[in-house]
């Protein structure tokens, strides 16, 4: 198993990222959270990575961080989870953040995730829920009583989930507040963007 390539990005895409090492151009495939936050073509950086062969294709999968990896490893491990599922999962919400989703319990949420429907998304969470204390972090998902809710409000209105959390986890300043104030401050905080 290849476990990381350290070389300067070649070019780049909504997921993928082309790295030059030592003359040698690996096409790894990325999440789009990976793929935006990796840098421009012509910077050095390390990928962590994951070699998988699917119907005699084989592919390699990139991460920032190890942690990506071991919960990509985790969430392929599951029945019905392939890696464009898995990368889709990690694209959208952190590994902490999922896990949170994971432990919650959260279906909606993660159903709302493209490519993961219902069935899965409780696959997901039966199979995983006890595996996910490592991945749990500060700033993971919000936890409050209602912060679900409000993302899946703005999922609804038609932001992608990526952005309805950041702006739920951006919204925590008003803690205590009604489920109603929560969703207008964040709608403030997406239509400042």
């Amino acid at each position: 198993m290849i476990a990381f390539l350290e070389g300067v990005i070649d070019s780049k895409g909504a997921d993928y990222v082309v790295l030059n090492v030592g003359g040698i151009g690996f096409l790894v495939r990325t999440s789009t959270r990976t793929a935006e936050e990796i840098g421009a073509p012509g910077t050095e950086t390390m990928l962590h990575t994951c070699f998988m062969v699917r119907d005699e294709i084989p592919v390699l999968y990139g991460f920032q961080v190890a942690g990506e990896r071991e919960m990509f490893l985790e969430l392929v491990s599951v029945s019905g989870v392939g890696p464009r599922v898995a990368v889709s999962l990690l694209g959208t919400l952190r590994p902490d953040e999922l896990a949170s989703a994971i432990v919650a319990g959260d279906t909606a949420l993660l159903a709302r995730i493209p490519g993961v429907g219902k069935k899965t998304a409780a696959r997901v969470c039966i199979e995983l829920a006890s595996h996910m204390e490592r991945h749990l972090g500060e700033g993971g998902l919000p936890g409050r009583s209602g912060d679900s809710e409000v993302v899946e409000a703005l999922v609804a209105l038609g932001y992608s989930a990526r952005e309805s959390i950041g702006a739920v986890r951006t919204a925590e300043a008003c803690e205590g507040a009604p489920l109603e104030t929560r969703l207008r401050t964040a709608l403030k905080i997406l239509g400042a963007r």
